[in-house]
């Protein structure tokens, strides 16, 4: 590796790791602005900064392959805007050449994100969500091994998992008596949201207990069905955090987990499938920017460079939402709908670049 690759490497990350940082701005101001409409009693200002600090590096992480696209692009087009682009290439160096440092520069930004987006980015969700289900005492904890838990009046609810479509898997209801005794435990494996607060249970095993007389017998009652009345589904935001959000271990358990009790996993799995091919989407953004700027490398002041860099990066982020969104109405797998994006985007960067290099530099390289 020589002093240009070195040159060219810190140059992308330099202007990849800015327009993060510009990208955190945004997402801090428009966080506040969205969160000014929630404060109130016991939520206060601080508490809704906080939150979208905290929250801050998960969204982030989300938009990651978008800022490294702006980053990449502006660092590149100022390059080419000062002719270092010109020197290099005619140091003999060919546009397949120089986009090996690129590529390189793209890895290391790829690996910071990842870093970033699972460690603090899903750690920052989960704390965010629980502190400010604290400041509004929405009584629910969300933190234990035994899954999350509820009260509502004499009421504790306990749910192993809860899934972001209204879903409860091995779900416990105990109730209280005027004593703060059980009197009554009713368990289900499933529930389901039927909107408000009342949920359709199956599998339902009630068990009654006999506070006044011990030596009453407990009844137990089986039903395949039963619909109650549980607490309002608005809480599942707060219980059930969004799989955008998860790192990839967490989403692995939940994949698993559902699948081995045959549910639907495939929110889950692309949400999974999506980390894991982030790495190759801030690569494949990276890929597609250096046509643009190798062939046209004295024209194009910053705010070209932008211009291009923000239609790209709709155009990726709209082909994200299209394919995710038409995967499940044609059956295709979480793999192949979430490695599509960046594939595309990713071949169309190769035989651009490769289409503008001459034929005869190509045999030197």
């Amino acid at each position: 590796m020589n002093t240009l690759d070195r040159y060219l490497i810190r140059s992308v990350v330099i202007g990849g790791l800015g327009a993060s940082a510009a990208f955190g701005v945004l997402i801090l101001v428009f966080g506040m602005i969205d969160e000014f409409s929630k404060i109130g009693p016991g939520y206060t200002t601080f508490h809704a900064l906080r939150f979208v600090v905290m929250s801050m590096p998960g969204y982030l992480y989300e938009l990651f392959p978008v800022t490294v696209l702006v980053g990449g692009l502006l660092s590149l087009g100022a390059l080419a805007a000062h002719s270092e682009l010109t020197v290099m290439r005619a140091t003999g160096m060919s546009l397949l050449r120089l986009a090996r440092p690129v590529l390189i520069a793209g890895i290391i930004l790829a690996a910071l994100g990842t870093v970033m987006g699972e460690t603090i980015g899903a750690w920052g969700q989960a704390a965010a969500s629980e502190m400010r289900a604290a400041a509004t005492e929405k009584q629910v904890s969300t933190d234990l091994a035994s899954g999350f838990w509820l009260r509502e009046g004499d009421r504790i609810v306990n749910v192993e998992r809860a899934l972001v479509d209204g879903q409860l898997l091995g779900l416990r209801v105990f109730e209280l008596g005027e004593d703060g005794r059980p009197q009554r435990v009713l368990e289900a494996t499933r529930g389901e949201s039927l909107g408000d607060d009342r949920w359709r249970l199956e599998n339902v095993v009630d068990t009654r207990l006999s506070v006044d007389d011990p030596a009453k017998p407990v009844s137990v009652e089986q039903r395949d069905e039963d619909e109650m009345r549980l607490f309002d589904r608005e809480v599942l935001e707060i219980a059930a955090l969004n799989p955008r959000y998860m790192n990839i271990m967490q989403l692995s358990e939940y994949v698993a987990y559902l699948e081995r009790n045959q549910l639907d996993a495939s929110v889950y799995a692309t949400a999974m499938w999506s980390r894991v091919v982030q790495p190759i989407s801030v690569l494949a953004m990276l890929l597609v920017t250096l046509p643009f700027v190798f062939v046209a490398q004295r024209g194009g002041s910053a705010g070209r460079w932008l211009f291009i860099a923000i239609l790209l990066g709709v155009a990726y982020k709209t082909l994200t939402q299209i394919v995710s969104a038409l995967a499940p109405a044609y059956d295709i797998s979480p793999i192949l709908s979430t490695t599509l994006p960046p594939a595309l985007f990713s071949i169309a960067g190769v035989l651009a670049l490769y289409r503008a290099t001459p034929r005869a530099r190509r045999a030197t390289d």
